[in-house]
């Protein structure tokens, strides 16, 4: 539904009446084009360059099995525009190298593979029925696109030789991310012992042995 200027100004009016005295909370300066900006208003207030982003000048997180270089609205604020809200991620793997299990909680992503062979995975949600939990597996070669729905465990290996690179598009500015391993141990060691079947002692045990953050996209 959508609300008229008159409708605007008595929320406007509405609101100074219920701001404490001395508020700046609502000033009176503020009208439904100030209050609420048009797309291409928000846009004005970002320089061109902010439109271009170089990643080669994002400092890389280095772990074992590759590196990561991320752009979020945390770090570029033009990525949270209301016509862009997205993120990206530059991953880089070696031969061998293994993007753990991770979700992203409040994004899809689109995978596109730079160089090298990657193979890549989805766990899909809870079956019902009683019916087993698809994986969705598939291979991906220099060029290819993949794809992960948002909220979906999903990772990446890479099996060429050479090493792979891949450029991941997040679907929001902020899309949050779970590696799945290191946050499960972080369960209460009953609970964790009552998932894994073993006593906490093991539990706990089998806990100390997993990569706490692993290059994620």
């Amino acid at each position: 539904m959508g609300f008229s200027t008159v409708a605007i100004a008595a929320l406007i009016a509405a609101l100074g009446a219920m701001a404490p005295s001395g508020s700046t909370a609502v000033t009176q300066a503020a009208t439904p084009a100030t209050l609420f900006s048009t797309a291409q208003s928000l846009r004005s207030r970002f320089q061109d360059s902010a439109f271009a982003i170089d990643t080669r000048n994002i400092k890389g997180t280095n772990k074992p099995g590759g590196s990561l270089r991320s752009g979020t609205v945390s770090k570029y604020p033009v990525l949270g525009l209301p016509d862009i809200n997205s993120a990206f991620a530059r991953v880089t793997l070696r031969p061998g190298g293994v993007n753990l299990p991770h979700i992203h909680p409040r994004a899809s992503e689109t995978l596109y593979l730079v160089r090298g062979v990657l193979r890549v995975f989805i766990v899909e949600e809870n079956p019902t029925g009683g019916a087993p939990t698809r994986v969705i597996t598939n291979t991906l070669y220099r060029k290819a696109v993949g794809i992960f729905p948002r909220g979906l465990i999903h990772g990446q290996r890479c099996v060429s030789r050479r090493g792979c690179e891949f450029i991941a598009v997040l679907g929001a500015a902020d899309p949050g991310v779970i590696t799945v391993g290191a946050r499960f141990c972080d369960s209460p060691v009953a609970d964790l012992a009552a998932a894994l079947g073993a006593p906490p002692s093991r539990a706990l045990q089998m806990c100390g042995r997993m990569m706490a953050t692993p290059p994620r996209t």
